[in-house]
């Protein structure tokens, strides 16, 4: 008579094991979105800082970082708004 021999294959990963997984992979992606925006803030940091005259308009970011940012293009919330959130 014929023998018929079956192979063995692990068991398939439950819902919780599927959920699992998604959720590292969400989180790695957010982290890897978090360390590039990190280093471009960087990279924007180091060219100001390399302008000619950096030296005298980095005191003023300081104090009026909001006028500066609005006149740049770059959306900025009042201090209010960010209480309430």
């Amino acid at each position: 008579m014929h023998e018929t021999n079956f192979i063995y294959r692990p068991p398939r990963p439950g819902a919780v094991t599927k959920g699992l997984g998604i959720v590292a992979c969400v989180t790695t992606i957010s982290l890897i979105a978090w360390t590039f925006e990190q280093r471009r803030k960087r990279e924007l940091a180091r060219a100001l800082a390399s302008m000619p005259g950096a030296a005298n308009i980095l005191p003023a970011l300081g104090v009026h970082s909001e006028m500066v940012l609005k006149q740049l293009g770059v959306g900025v919330r009042a201090k209010s708004e960010r209480r309430q959130s």
